[in-house]
């Protein structure tokens, strides 16, 4: 079919089918008047048998001034104010969708025909894609009509990631949007060990929507090029207006020598709308979507366990999780407020959670994850049981679909379960006392006993003067410490009692625990010595901490 153009139909056009029969009285009314070539969104001239029932009724509700209070979808004086629990004419969310529908201008049905081709008849391609957006449409729905955006920008994440917020192309897109972490930086969205905001679904949408916009507004209004600019960068988008430009050539979308990709982008858009707009026709049996809300985002000023939060909440914690995948290790940053999606239901619930959850009078609670190694003989519960925390909490912030586990494999622990007092000396401890030096065990090598005494493989075999690939030696002697003057992180002084007072620099992923079991001193002194709160001992990389340490303990960390 060669290219035509198409008006969109405005949103208060486009009723649910059950209302539009009151219209034909009033339909009559109008037989004889001139009436425009309008037809649905994506309809073809030659389709007359598919035409709007508008078209049949040969009335168009835009040609009469009516009330618009926002909220109707015909004019009041034809049908009056109906009684609409929604507050937009519709049950179903997908009604609510079409009924948005505005992209409209020259079309190439040829390209948009191809994947029309696509879609039809793939009915386990719409169950799924019904069962993943509905967390989310209905946000993405109201966040587009708020800015009085086409609605058929809320089918882009089915083309984008199939509305899952986790997931990753090869290229490092990410999220609902599939944003590149180059373009994440530009719109304003955090990355780092904590979060990822291109994974977290409120933060996404709307930088993505910003961006829309903006690019909307480069291009003179022209939707079609703003989604080609979302795609492929506007700059490619420029250059291609340019060259048509010099070579006298039409500059829209359709007429543009872009990328593969960027040519498809649109078509694929514009074919999922349609099938989405007539899928009974297209072999699609389309399940209805309840039109209201099913998650809320819900703002929290502390760090927050979102395992523990939602198992005092009485929400699968896994459902939190997959509604919130930008805290990639399962908490919230400390120090800083963050915004979570929860489902609507249980937001109270959730408030009520995390105002409570904070333990009492807990020696040890790490404000940042602890690791756990998986010992012979350890049970899932066992290890939960003696952290106080739940098998459940366990398996979910380490994705675990059940309670294996392996001597050797590392395990995160909840930020507020207890960090148990060490009965029994690790080879950590035992190293900083013996001189520095550590002993290797079987299985153990380079790369592992970096990772165990925080530093990298090449400056352990600098330290110890061999290669990064060399084969280690069961009972072989390595250094692991190469004095406290060396490390940037330390500064100490000699004080009157033969102590040295050490300045520690805290870094990611340290905690109290872990810093006190370095120095060979008491958790406890350190929160003493530092002021902390034995309830809640928060700290945050850059902190100082002050703490005092045997010299002898100095002496066996200086190199020789």
């Amino acid at each position: 079919m060669p290219p035509h153009s198409t008006a969109a139909s405005p949103p208060h056009v486009r009723c649910a089918r059950r209302r539009l029969w009151r219209l034909a009285l009033a339909a009559l009314l109008l037989t004889g008047c001139e009436a425009p070539n309008m037809h649905r969104s994506g309809i073809g001239e030659s389709a007359g048998h598919d035409a709007s029932i508008y078209d049949e009724l040969h009335y168009w509700p835009l040609q009469e001034p009516a009330q618009d209070d926002g909220e109707l979808c015909v004019p009041a004086s034809l049908i009056g104010l109906a009684d609409d629990p929604y507050g937009d004419g519709h049950d179903d969310l997908w009604s609510r969708v079409r009924a948005g529908y505005g992209l409209g201008g020259r079309v190439d049905e040829r390209r948009v025909d191809q994947y029309i081709d696509t879609y039809s008849d793939k009915q386990r391609l719409f169950d799924r894609l019904g069962s993943d957006a509905s967390p989310f449409l209905h946000y993405v729905v109201e966040e587009l009509e708020q800015r009085n955006m086409p609605l058929e920008i809320a089918l882009l994440p089915i083309i984008e990631s199939g509305y899952n917020p986790e997931a990753v192309s090869p290229g490092k897109a990410a999220g609902l949007w599939q944003i590149v972490p180059g373009t994440a930086s530009t719109m304003g969205l955090e990355h780092n060990g904590w979060y990822d905001g291109r994974k977290d679904v409120v933060a996404s949408t709307e930088a993505a929507l910003d961006y829309l916009e903006e690019l909307h507004r480069r291009f003179d209004g022209d939707w079609y090029l703003a989604l080609a600019a979302y795609n492929t960068g506007e700059g490619n988008v420029q250059r291609a207006i340019e060259q048509n430009r010099r070579l006298g050539k039409p500059t829209d979308y359709w007429s543009l020598p872009l990328s593969r990709q960027a040519c498809n982008y649109v078509p694929k858009l514009l074919a999922l709308s349609r099938v989405l707009e007539a899928p009974q026709d297209h072999g699609i049996s389309l399940s209805p979507m309840a039109n209201e809300v099913s998650v809320v985002p819900v703002e929290v000023n502390k760090q927050v366990d979102l395992h523990r939060a939602a198992t005092r909440a009485g929400i699968d914690s896994r459902e939190l999780m997959s509604l919130n995948p930008a805290y990639k290790r399962g908490f919230t940053a400390p120090d800083t407020s963050s915004t979570l999606l929860v489902p609507a239901e249980d937001k109270q619930n959730f408030l009520a959670a995390v105002s409570g959850q904070a333990v009492g009078n807990a020696p040890v609670v790490s404000a940042h994850p602890e690791h756990y190694r998986v010992r012979s003989g350890d049970t899932l519960r066992a290890i939960a049981r003696l952290h106080q925390t739940t098998p459940e909490a366990l398996r979910a912030l380490n994705r675990l679909e059940d309670d294996r586990i392996a001597a050797g494999q590392e395990l995160l622990i909840p930020a507020d379960a207890i960090v148990p007092p060490r009965r029994f000396p690790t080879a950590e401890s035992v190293a900083l006392k013996n001189h520095g030096l550590y002993t290797v065990k079987p299985g153990d090598s380079l790369s592992q006993i970096a990772k165990r005494f925080g530093t990298s493989t090449q400056q352990l075999a600098a330290l110890n003067a061999i290669g990064t690939g060399s084969t280690l030696r069961v009972g072989q002697k390595l250094k692991v410490r190469d004095g406290l003057a060396r490390d940037p992180a330390v500064a100490a002084t000699a004080t009157a009692d033969g102590r040295l007072r050490v300045s520690y620099t805290v870094k990611g992923g340290d905690s109290v625990a872990r810093i006190a079991d370095r120095f060979n001193v008491a958790v406890k002194q350190v929160l003493a010595w530092n002021g902390m709160n034995p309830a809640r001992p928060l700290i945050h990389p850059g902190q100082v901490l002050v703490l005092y340490v045997e010299q002898k303990l100095a002496e066996a960390r200086k190199p020789g």
